[in-house]
């Protein structure tokens, strides 16, 4: 499961991001994530959850953007959604063609809330 190596480098880069920002804490973590990543987003939540327990983020609201995958004709230069992987033009029966969209992972966005103070 590459989920939980996935989502260990998320927090790594959540906490670079956080530590510019003393005082807030994070709400919700966004995430863009292509269809060729082979990566389950069920089990990225899960191991999300799993990974923040008992921490500064548990409770942290992880969104996912899936990404569909698509790609360009070399030859005729259609754009077509890209099927398991599979590179063939619908327009002129190429195969291969350039992929523009779909092997994203990245981190998009975090939600910060400023910290409450508990008064005495």
């Amino acid at each position: 499961m590459h989920e939980m190596s996935i989502v260990a480098a998320l927090i790594d880069e959540v906490r670079q991001h956080t530590s510019k920002h003393p005082g807030a804490r994070v709400s919700v973590v966004r995430l863009r994530v292509g269809a060729l990543r082979q990566v389950i987003p069920e089990w990225l939540q899960f191991c999300f959850v799993t990974a923040t327990r008992d921490t500064d983020l548990a409770g942290v609201e992880l969104e996912i953007e899936p990404v569909p995958a698509r790609a360009r004709c070399r030859l005729c230069q259609r754009t077509f959604a890209v099927e398991d992987s599979w590179f063939e033009c619908p327009g002129c029966g190429a195969l291969g063609g350039e992929l523009i969209q779909g092997n994203e992972l990245e981190l998009v966005s975090l939600v910060l809330a400023e910290a409450t103070c508990a008064r005495q």
